[in-house]
């Protein structure tokens, strides 16, 4: 209470608040109201167009990937498969170092997400006939488009996941570790349902049991032109061949149509004076991130990321499946494969934020090494299914928490240039896939092994001491990824 010179008492309006202005404050309500349902809106702007985007993915790659996974076998002859896959991945380097930046700016992620979906279609489409000439036509097309839709891919997702962390009080680091794992999950959905349906079309006027072949043939000693007269390695007739890629041709176009028509663009991604200037700054952007110790010491796991995959999708499906048990159970196991990654790629997030990265990529470390073992010591046999299953699941949940969390931690470690940084992601590990499709036919399965570990351990090694550095480091130029899980 303020006392006047009457010595009457007034009420203190300004500790009470009856002398504001009530149209001042409702204004204040308002905006904060306002600003509250925006936030909201970015929120489900951002969530809507993950979905739709991921939705997109799955029904493109669910034939690529399946068919991906049916090329040592189905398109065997010749080495017609292990060649074109070879193609796709040396043209994918190149065009990932030299045009993302440039095509990103000049025309968006949106129509270069529309532009790859097609040229994926292309490849599947390929795939109706057994021709040289027109498989790696197409897997040069596709090789080419691959640089700039995978880097504009991880580009929306990064892009995506910032603004939704802008919008919510949350640790970075978990965001986009959920996010990256939202689309792993619809990554390794592919594998599901992609093998699922080779496996029914495969499996259609076959008998319940394919002549077994002898132990010695299959495995860790496995070599391609020693088994050429192996019955569980025919390829399928051109009526099942037809069918397969009809059906996954017409997933592409779809993918491609609910592309154009509800994925909402960036809109912060182009630039006008883009052009040649921006091939020469990419170039010059990913050469000298090279000068960086941090990118440096990542090299080893980057491209054992790009090892690791077509291990499975080449050799174990080859060498393990195939040829103990038939080719038309390579989607049949392979689904264990996908439904083992789509679970690992939803609680990767959670194990992020709880144990930290590191914890979640020692054991996806331990996970390798340990199916590699498995993999030296068993010779493969129908009479032991189980194990079929258990090494195409656990090698899935691996491969999950690799591609997802090697690709936040490049978009965390390096924010200032995540263009040069994603290019440089992809540039060693399309490398990795190249090396492993191109050593395909000269190698047994335990020489691969062998390859395929000293990478693990090497990179492991490296990003561990990047990650000591890091904590110890003063610099600001990129996020460090706490110890613990939630440090927000």
């Amino acid at each position: 209470m303020t006392e006047t010179a009457s010595g009457h008492l007034l009420p203190d309006v300004t500790v009470n608040g009856l002398g504001q202005n009530p149209c001042i404050n409702e204004n204040d309500e308002n905006i904060n109201l306002a600003k509250q349902l925006n936030a909201r809106a970015q929120r489900r702007r951002c969530i809507w167009n993950m979905f739709v985007f991921s939705v997109c993915y799955f029904l493109t790659f669910t034939g690529f990937w399946a068919l991906s996974n049916l090329q040592s076998t189905m398109n065997a002859a010749g080495g017609i498969g292990d060649y074109s896959q070879a193609v796709i991945y040396v043209t994918s380097m190149f065009s990932s170092l030299f045009l993302p930046k440039m095509f990103i700016e000049k025309f968006g992620c949106k129509t270069l997400l529309a532009v790859g979906t097609l040229a994926c279609c292309f490849t599947i489409a390929s795939n109706m006939y057994l021709n040289w000439g027109l498989m790696m036509t197409a897997s040069a097309v596709a090789g080419l488009v691959n640089g700039p839709y995978i880097s504009a891919q991880t580009l929306y997702i990064d892009e995506t996941a910032t603004r939704f962390q802008s919008n919510i009080n949350e640790n970075l680091e978990f965001i986009m570790a959920a996010f990256f794992g939202v689309f792993m999950f619809f990554m390794e959905s592919t594998q599901v349902w992609g093998n699922l349906i080779s496996y029914f079309v495969l499996s259609n006027g076959k008998p319940p049991e394919v002549n077994a072949s002898t132990p010695l043939d299959c495995g860790v000693n496995f070599f391609p032109s020693k088994n050429e007269s192996n019955k569980n390695l025919d390829p399928p007739s051109e009526e099942q061949r037809l069918l397969l890629t009809g059906i996954f041709l017409a997933m592409g176009l779809l993918a491609f149509l609910i592309l154009l028509a509800f994925l909402e663009p960036l809109k912060n991604d182009l630039k006008v004076d883009s052009g040649c200037r921006s091939v020469g700054h990419q170039l010059i952007s990913a050469f000298r991130r090279l000068q960086n110790p941090q990118q440096l010491l990542l090299i080893p796991l980057t491209l054992y990321i790009g090892l690791e995959g077509p291990f499975y999708a080449y050799d174990i499906t080859q060498a393990y499946i195939a040829c103990s048990w038939g080719v038309h159970h390579v989607g049949f196991v392979t689904v264990c494969f996908g439904v083992c990654g789509a679970l690992m790629s939803l609680l990767v997030g959670p194990l992020v934020k709880y144990i930290s990265q590191m914890a979640v990529l020692i054991l996806a470390a331990v996970a390798n090494v340990s199916i590699c073992i498995v993999l030296f010591l068993w010779d493969p046999t129908p009479d032991f299914k189980t194990m079929y299953f258990v090494i195409a699941g656990v090698w899935g949940m691996g491969d999950a928490i690799w591609w997802s969390q090697v690709t936040a931690l490049y978009g965390l470690m390096f924010p200032n240039d995540r263009e040069a940084a994603f290019s440089n992601l992809y540039f060693w590990s399309f490398l990795g896939f190249f090396l492993s499709y191109s050593y395909a036919n000269y190698f047994t399965v335990a020489v691969k092994i062998n390859i395929l570990l000293c990478f693990l351990f090497v990179g492991m090694l490296g990003y561990m001491i990047g990650q000591i550095k890091l904590k110890s480091s003063s610099r600001t130029d990129y996020v460090p990824i706490p110890d613990g899980g939630d440090s927000s």
